[in-house]
């Protein structure tokens, strides 16, 4: 059943409810009004992620230039309420009440805050305020027919049509400088893509810039990849273990800097590998994703005529052991056993996410 929307007031309206003793100031494009009663937010509508204005069903950031008088006002714990309009063509939309979750802590550089909504926003409200724009052209997914005879070519493809073209390097400052020489052609090609897409060295968990020589219990071994927090490292056999190998093992080595650290032959060589590590980076690194709970396995009969499977092993075995999926412009992991599962997508565009909710998935996160 439709829902409607609530009755639109007017900005003088919505103002009077700070009550008496009115102050108005601006943070970014929006509007806040500071009375004896309560503060009132006014947002302008737009899909904005990251900058002013509705997040999602929950979640509204304000940002700007510092305005340090309004700081009491966006306490944890404000002492006044706080209430949220959205400024559309024909009035302001009540969104209702919000806690303030985070903003700057220092009274004197107070412009950003990140409102939590009481209630969360209906679909209808969340369109109205937040709507959602055509995706326009998304990447292919014709890529995964390189995946087993040619996975390097499937790894640049994916990766020219998923990241844009970032400003050129000026003449002669493409550096290879800290690259050992002889490396796996595939490594090799990872360095050259991301001459061409630097955004794949700046995942969450990166392939180094410059790989590492180092020695572990099973001798030498060439670093090129490592976590955020250091728990864990990627390598492959340094100097090789055999002349001229074009394809490498990978092990992964957990505690690396512990006493006695564990390392694990990685499932796919080097070349696949480098492919599945892209695509989990890919996905964490996405603008726009979406989570499921665990939902029983048999609700993911809908997806198979949509997603393509990715012919890789399931990545992190001894974790989450996801399997890749893709469709256009569309990004998926599947961790499941014969009765359960859970899955994330990524993608470039939220109106890539929209459909997904014909599914009746429960959410743990949602983009779209």
């Amino acid at each position: 059943m439709t829902r409607t929307l609530p009755s639109l007031t007017t900005e003088a309206a919505a103002l009077s409810v700070a009550g008496a003793g009115l102050r108005r100031y601006e943070m970014g494009p929006a509007l806040i009004g500071a009375g004896a009663d309560a503060t009132v937010v006014i947002v302008e509508p737009g899909d904005n992620p990251g900058v002013s204005g509705v997040q999602d069903s929950t979640k509204v950031l304000l940002r700007g230039d510092a305005v340090p008088a309004l700081h009491p006002r966006f306490e944890f714990r404000a002492a006044l309420p706080i209430h949220l309009f959205a400024r559309l063509d024909r009035g302001c939309l009540p969104l209702g009440t919000a806690l303030c979750r985070g903003g700057s802590s220092a009274p004197a550089h107070f412009n950003h805050a990140e409102l939590r909504l009481d209630q969360p926003l209906t679909r209808e409200m969340l369109d109205a305020v937040r709507p959602v724009p055509a995706p326009g052209s998304v990447p292919t997914a014709d890529w995964v027919d390189h995946v087993e005879t040619d996975p390097i070519r499937a790894l640049e493809s994916f990766v020219l049509g998923w990241f844009p073209a970032e400003e050129a390097e000026p003449a002669g400052e493409e550096s290879t400088e800290g690259e050992p020489d002889d490396l796996p052609e595939a490594l090799a090609g990872f360095y050259r893509l991301a001459r061409l897409r630097p955004a794949i060295h700046r995942f969450r968990n990166p392939v180094l810039k410059q790989p590492q020589r180092t020695s572990g219990p099973l001798g030498g071994r060439l670093v090129f990849a490592a976590d955020g927090e250091g728990t864990r490292d990627w390598s492959i056999p340094w100097p090789p273990q055999e002349l001229g190998e074009a394809d490498p093992r990978v092990w992964l080595t957990e505690d690396p800097f512990s006493a006695g650290p564990e390392t694990i032959l990685e499932e796919e060589p080097l070349s696949r590998f480098l492919l599945q590590y892209t695509l989990y980076e890919a996905m964490n690194a996405a603008l726009y994703q979406a989570w499921t709970y665990c939902i029983p396995a048999v609700r993911l009969a809908p997806l198979w005529s949509m997603l393509r499977p990715v012919p890789l092993s399931p990545f992190l075995p001894a974790y989450t052991a996801e399997k890749f999926f893709v469709a256009p412009g569309l990004l998926t992991t599947i961790s499941s056993d014969e009765n359960e599962a859970v899955v994330a997508f990524a993608t470039l565009h939220r109106a890539t996410l929209t459909p997904l909710l014909e599914h009746g998935f429960r959410w743990s996160r949602f983009d779209g």
